[in-house]
């Protein structure tokens, strides 16, 4: 028995110090106009600070590096690269830093003492891209968007002198790729003048062999007259020549007759009439031979004609190789054109495309205020209104419970 009531005196002190749940709840029940009391004091506090205080507007802008060309050998050629003027990293530092702040306040004929004039920039690379957003919270947002703005303006101006001398680097090769599009068009030129040339040559031997082939036809034509000619003097030489045989033999026949008085003077005209034919066929042979002299001369002319007019079939046929030529080398001139052309039209808009920094957005004023949040504000107050309600509730029950044990 003594045994059981010592145990329970040594239990006593643990279930004292024990945490009663109910007392605690009885308790904040019986303060419970306290505690809403606090909990609406911070919640009416903390709104009406909200109203009291300025508001804090954002203003934002994005920038992204621009862009310039670099030119790297490709096999056996260079090429322009597009890469940007710096890292995302380098233009966010520079940015943030702000080494133009000072400059700015000059510009703009601010006080450089004024804290109003004294913006924290805040920068944050957006992930995935290179695109840099820049920040600046102010309770006067139109004077931090022109403050930003000239900022921006600034850091342009910053990359402006590698952007320009990238400019004038494209700027030579354009100019190179005009004199050599100019030099292209003189050759073209020069080509159309020598086809031009060629082509009236072209017609000129035309025109010659057409006239050769004329005097060739009219050559032939004089030998077939030649030809008709010698056949008719050949023909009449036959005649002549029967004729002299049968008055021959009608004179040798008078000769194997007796001598007559009367047959002296028929003798003597077949001996005339003899001579004559003789005398006229060798005239007609004489012309005859005339005639094949004349024949082997127009042959000889025909021969040199012919001559002529396979001179003229070679110099067409080098005419027609030096045009075919022309043309393959107009082609090709027109293909280093045509590329040379490309290439400078892309030039040009690389060109264009260069520059130091590149405003993705124009700084612009977030309607929605950055700060005070109300209701994040009357969240945060009415919970530390309520922690504090309850603290000041059991801080009063503690006091009037030790003060009535008193």
């Amino acid at each position: 028995m003594d045994n059981e009531l010592n145990e329970h005196h040594e239990r006593e002190p643990y279930y004292e110090d024990e945490i009663d749940l109910y007392q605690l709840i009885q308790v904040l029940l019986k303060r419970k106009k306290l505690i809403v009391s606090v909990f609406l004091v911070a919640v009416i506090v903390a709104i009406a600070a909200s109203y009291v205080m300025k508001p804090v507007y954002r203003v934002s802008a994005v920038v992204a590096p621009g862009q310039i060309y670099e030119q790297e050998p490709v096999q056996d050629t260079l090429i322009w690269r597009e890469k940007d003027i710096d890292t995302p990293e380098n233009i966010e530092r520079l940015i943030s830093q702000n080494p133009f702040h000072y400059e700015i306040l000059t510009q703009l004929s601010w006080d450089y003492q004024d804290p109003k004039n004294k913006f924290d920039i805040k920068t944050d690379i957006q992930q995935r891209t290179n695109y840099i957003s820049v920040n600046i919270d102010s309770s006067e947002p139109e004077r931090a968007k022109e403050y930003l703005a000239i900022m921006l303006d600034k850091a342009q101006n910053f990359y402006l002198h590698k952007a320009a001398v990238n400019t004038t680097l494209l700027s030579n090769d354009l100019e190179n790729i005009t004199v050599n599009r100019q030099k292209i068009i003189q050759d073209k030129q020069a080509v159309l003048q020598e086809k031009e040339l060629l082509s009236n040559e072209k017609k000129r031997i035309l025109n010659e062999k057409q006239r050769i082939k004329n005097q060739i036809e009219f050559v032939k034509n004089k030998q077939k007259v030649l030809d008709s000619q010698s056949a008719r003097l050949e023909k009449q030489i036959k005649e002549i020549q029967i004729n002299n045989d049968q008055i021959i033999k009608q004179r040798d026949a008078v000769l194997a007759k007796e001598h007559n008085p009367t047959d002296a003077m028929s003798l003597l005209l077949y001996s005339n009439t003899i001579q004559e034919n003789l005398i006229q066929i060798d005239r007609l042979n004489l012309t005859l031979e005339d005639n094949s002299i004349r024949k082997q001369q127009l042959q000889q002319e025909i021969k040199d004609l012919e001559t002529q007019l396979a001179n003229l079939d070679l110099q067409l046929a080098d005419i027609d190789v030096r045009l075919a030529n022309l043309d393959i080398k107009s082609k090709n001139l027109d293909l280093q054109d045509n590329k040379l052309a490309i290439i400078q039209k892309d030039l040009e808009a690389r060109k264009a495309n260069i520059s130091g920094l590149r405003i993705v957005l124009e700084p612009t004023i977030d309607p929605q205020r950055v700060s005070p949040k109300r209701t994040l504000m009357a969240a945060v107050a009415g919970v530390l209104g309520l922690f504090v309600g309850i603290f000041a509730a059991f801080a009063a029950e503690f006091w009037q419970s030790h003060k009535v044990s008193a």
